[in-house]
């Protein structure tokens, strides 16, 4: 299962490294490969989220032709440019990408598209969702070494 979000602003971030001074600003545990020219990005982007090696597609979408697929009306406005995030079904991943987003549409005073939720948040609100995906580590890790255990054991 893939999961998506876009940010949509009316200015670009020129660089990773740009990018990468808004996600230090937000103090988020992540790094983005600096060895990628961002403005031809289209696809994978390396990254590591608290030293653990992780990643997600990224790509210059149409603002225009991306609101009409979501829907015009889920919008307050016409945005110039839309960020689009893709990865699959990891928790560590999806960190990432909030870490990643939140700190891009702050810098760029955008927004932030939940394509599961359908809706929008505001860079306030991804950083109380990242908050909340933060606190809920021990119990997620404990669950999934639960299932780890349970399929382990042989009858």
């Amino acid at each position: 299962m893939s999961m998506e979000v876009h940010v949509f602003s009316d200015r670009r971030l020129n660089s990773i490294a740009e990018w990468q001074r808004a996600i230090d600003t937000e103090q988020f545990q992540l790094r983005l490969a600096g060895d990628v020219h961002f403005a031809d990005a289209s696809g994978f982007l390396p990254a590591t989220l608290e030293g653990q090696q992780t990643g997600f597609e990224c790509y210059h979408d149409d603002a225009m032709e991306t609101m009409r697929f979501l829907g015009v009306s889920n919008f307050t406005q016409f945005w110039k440019y839309a960020l689009g995030f893709r990865w699959g079904a990891d928790f560590s991943t999806l960190e990432a990408v909030w870490m990643a987003a939140t700190a891009y549409a702050d810098a760029t005073a955008g927004i932030i598209f939940d394509h599961e939720e359908g809706r929008v948040f505001t860079p306030k609100q991804g950083r109380e969702l990242i908050a909340k995906f933060i606190s809920e580590r021990p119990r997620i890790k404990a669950f999934l070494e639960d299932r780890e255990r349970r399929l382990s054991i042989k009858p």
